[in-house]
């Protein structure tokens, strides 16, 4: 353990979660470590004092949302900031994501999935190596059963097909001696997803002709700052939320289209138009060879930890060559 200093530098703020690169299949390559893909926010948590905060990806407060989280850190006893992301299983010990969007602080099985320590007693920790991070993460919550530490394997191609069999989100490569880049997306970590999944902005919706609320989301994503429409989707809503959906739409509706490129396939339904403030996430089956997605993809929920901005078109890169 390092030993707490006397002449304390101060604690930052706010430090930006580091980022994964998009690819397409576990390394090879022994200097990485590999570690599961956890399906719930992500969330930096800060200990100052005795006092949390929990932050968002985008920097929103996420401390009272998550009561149970916010008392475990406290029983710490260091100044800290942890990096990891706030998970509810289901009873078969698999994330749920749909639970945490709808957690109110019941009595569910929360539990913040930690994986990284950014600072420790006034040392700044950035710079230090991920394997020597993650033992004094360890070491420091071994006791508590709220916080789960993000325990890593060597073996990435098993834990990947580990993975594909119980139906889970995927694993994050990351280097062993990797220094912890706060808003840095490179080759130190990286992501293989078992689906093709991400978020996107909605930037519309058509009309439906049936009883639905409406037919399609239309969305995009970020590419040189220029908000680019790349599919549509059809399903994956639950007929009791649509309404709510709409209204949330109706709110920020708009008379131009927020695209920068034209919107195919509305199948002729009459479109409308919003901010680009909403993020969603979505599955889909492939990319077409023009950057968008071959056919309607699947709603899966909101993110609203996430700024629109930040959201960009990954395309998978070539694993082992980086």
């Amino acid at each position: 353990m390092l030993k707490r200093k006397n002449n304390k530098v101060e604690m930052p703020e706010h430090i930006s979660p580091m980022l994964c690169t998009l690819v397409q299949a576990p390394p090879i390559d022994s200097n990485y470590l590999f570690e599961l893909k956890w399906d719930g926010y992500r969330v930096i948590s800060k200990v100052d004092n005795g006092k949390v905060r929990m932050n968002s990806r985008s920097g929103l407060d996420y401390t009272k949302r998550y009561p149970p989280i916010e008392k475990a850190l406290k029983l710490l006893e260091h100044d800290i900031i942890i990096d990891g992301e706030v998970v509810i299983f289901t009873s078969e010990g698999k994330p749920d994501f749909d639970a945490i969007q709808l957690y109110n602080g019941h009595k569910s099985p929360i539990q913040y999935c930690v994986f990284d320590l950014l600072w420790l007693d006034g040392h700044d920790l950035l710079d230090m190596p991920l394997i020597k991070r993650k033992d004094l993460l360890k070491s420091l919550i071994a006791k508590n059963p709220v916080l789960k530490f993000s325990e890593s394997y060597d073996d990435g191609k098993e834990l990947y097909q580990k993975t594909l069999n119980l139906d889970l989100e995927g694993i994050i490569a990351k280097e062993k001696d990797s220094s912890y880049m706060p808003g840095g997306r490179g080759s130190a970590w990286l992501k293989i997803p078992t689906r093709k999944r991400q978020e996107f902005v909605i930037g519309g919706w058509a009309d439906s002709d049936k009883t639905r609320s409406f037919k399609s989301l239309l969305f995009g994503a970020y590419e040189d700052g220029k908000f680019t429409w790349i599919g549509r989707s059809g399903g994956g809503y639950k007929l009791k939320d649509m309404p709510g959906i709409l209204e949330k739409l109706k709110a920020i509706e708009t008379d131009k289209s927020p695209f920068v490129n034209e919107v195919l396939d509305t199948k002729g339904a009459l479109t409308h138009w919003v901010k680009p403030q909403l993020v969603a996430n979505f599955e889909f089956a492939t990319w077409t060879k023009s950057g968008r997605i071959r056919k309607p993809a699947t709603f899966l929920g909101f993110r609203y930890d996430k700024k629109p901005k930040d959201v960009v078109r990954e395309i998978p890169k070539d694993t082992n060559g980086k």
